[in-house]
């Protein structure tokens, strides 16, 4: 084996004719790899490049999405990419679109309310990512109160299991809630919603409702008696005292 190789070497050597060939192959076989790396370079940064122009929308980490969002790092980004800053970037929107953007929650504030970390048109619309209160059927709600299946919801919308959902409260907030009467039973009181100051707090009349007030006791009086009574009087003669308020 040994001395098959010296042989070989030997007749490489003394034959310059093929020493030049192969010299010139192996040039030729060098020159041919850097261009072909050439090309695939140029291949690469071309694919590159036309991606990036064919991008309408937004671009990010290479790719094309149809929507860019801001949800900040704690929201929701379904069926997307959430960039560190905050932007939740998607091809698809399953709520609301908006000037090209994806939304959550789509809620009727008006042209007085404001439309915190959304934004709102000139219709009165606010779109948003974010609800800091309570979401409900794509709008997003600043209280939640339960009123059962009988009780009214005023300038709210109400839900199949008896919820109000509202964005203003003309009575009583407490702990999210709104509530229309408020009375104050201490600390041996007892009733369902009920603070830690010892005030109970009340959806709906739980005594008897009068000319637009709440009263705790009802019973028949003359004039006379029911004005001692501290009550008040209604045309059939009954007198409401101990008032919710």
């Amino acid at each position: 084996m040994y001395i098959c190789t010296v042989v070989a070497s030997n007749a490489a050597v003394s034959d310059p004719p093929r020493a030049r060939k192969l010299g010139h192959i192996s040039t030729a076989l060098s020159v041919a790899g850097i261009v072909i790396s050439i090309i695939i370079v140029i291949v690469a940064v071309s694919v590159i490049t036309t991606s990036q122009e064919s991008c309408s929308h937004h671009s990010y980490e290479g790719s094309c999405y149809v929507y860019m969002t801001f949800v900040g790092r704690s929201g929701l980004c379904v069926g997307g990419v959430r960039s560190p800053d905050g932007y939740c970037y998607s091809r698809n929107c399953s709520d609301y679109v908006y000037s090209g953007f994806c939304y959550k929650y789509r809620t009727y504030v008006g042209s007085s309310d404001s439309c915190a970390l959304g934004r709102k048109t000139s219709t009165g619309y606010c779109y948003s990512s974010y609800c800091s209160g309570y979401g409900f059927a794509g709008s997003c709600y600043r209280f939640k109160t339960y009123v059962g299946s009988s009780g009214s919801c005023v300038s709210g919308v109400k839900s199949s299991d008896g919820y109000c959902y509202a964005r203003s409260c003309s009575g009583y907030e407490y702990s999210g809630s709104c509530y229309k009467y408020r009375t104050y039973v201490g600390s041996a009181g007892r009733c369902t919603v009920k603070s830690s100051s010892g005030f109970c707090y009340y959806a709906s009349c739980p005594g008897y409702e009068y000319d637009g007030s709440c009263y705790e006791q009802r019973k028949y009086a003359d004039p006379q008696n029911c004005r001692h009574l501290g009550g008040i009087r209604s045309s059939d003669g009954y007198c409401y005292r101990s008032r919710y308020y």
